[in-house]
This record gives C-alpha cells, structure tokens and sequence, in this order.
C-alpha cells in the first residue's frame, strides 16, 4: 500500500504512562498473531487462518502492537458492494480502554475517505451486538435500514472530490 502511516504515538487514560504503540499495516506474516487476537478477542469467534488471509487480500488490516511486536489491537475491512464492510475492533482484554479501537476506526475511516468509499458496514453478532451497539454508535455508526445489527457510517464518495463552486 501507498498509504502513509503516522509514526509511534502514545495513547492511554490521561496521567497515567504508557509505553507507545505502533500503528502498522497487517501482511500476510500477521495472519497467525491475528487469529489469535481474534479469538482472544471474542471466544466464540471462529476466525481461522485462511478466512483472516481472505480479509486481508479482500481489503486489509491496521494494527496496533507494543514494543515486543505483540497485537494490542486490530480491525481488518474488506471490499462490500459499493462500500467496505468492516469487523468489530479485537483488543487484547488487558489493553481495553486505552483507546486503540477509536484510533485504529478513526484510521481506517480517514484511508476510507481518502479512497472515496462511500460507506462503513458492521454487522454485529447476536451474543454481543447489544454490549458493542451503545461503541459503534457513538463514533457514528447508525442501523442500515432494515437492521438494527447492521450498522453503516457514511464517510466518503463523489461529495469529496467535487469542487466546490465560490460563493
């Protein structure tokens, strides 16, 4: 990818330290870590390695991982109709709450934009969807019409790149 990512940024609950985190591209050589993540994230998950490498060659990941190249934190999306489906953020539970799933939506939204991708979709799965609705929808995501699983967010299109006229 051509895409440009910000250096090493430290992210936390404010007055407290924390080591900095690096923000990176997913390839083909995290799928194994990512399987992890996932599965760690949510238990009943069955992600595997071959349906994690499908994401990555239908769209991508970003990652947030510590010094030791450890995955804090992961969201992968893949290409979906005119727009990109995107899956829930996987945080490792001791690094919930430092804000790595806002950074990582916020990034993945702004490469959304800067592609001109219409559109976000997120479908939440029955067993949590409740708990993670009240997340999603305050960075914006709102129900597709016709689900209240299905979240979307539109973030980009045409309306980006036509110029404005002067008033």
């Amino acid at each position: 990818m051509t895409d440009t990512l910000p250096t090493p940024a430290v992210l936390g609950r404010p007055g407290q330290a924390y080591e900095a985190a690096r923000l990176r591209w997913a390839t083909s050589k995290d799928v194994p870590q990512l399987v992890v993540l996932w599965r760690t994230a949510y238990p009943d998950d069955r992600a595997d390695a071959l349906e994690m490498a499908e994401w990555l060659e239908r769209g991508g990941a970003l990652t947030m991982q510590d010094r030791d190249g450890t995955l804090l934190a992961a969201l992968r999306w893949r290409d979906f109709g005119d727009g990109w489906r995107v899956d829930r953020v996987a945080t490792l539970p001791e690094a919930r709450g430092l804000g790595y799933g806002r950074w990582l939506t916020t990034k993945v939204e702004a490469l959304a934009i800067k592609r001109s991708v219409p559109y976000l979709e997120l479908a939440l799965p029955d067993p949590d969807g409740e708990d993670q609705l009240a997340y999603y929808r305050r960075m914006g995501y709102a129900p597709a019409q016709g689900s209240d699983k299905t979240l979307r967010k539109v973030v980009g299109g045409e309306w980006q790149t036509v110029p404005r006229l002067a008033s």
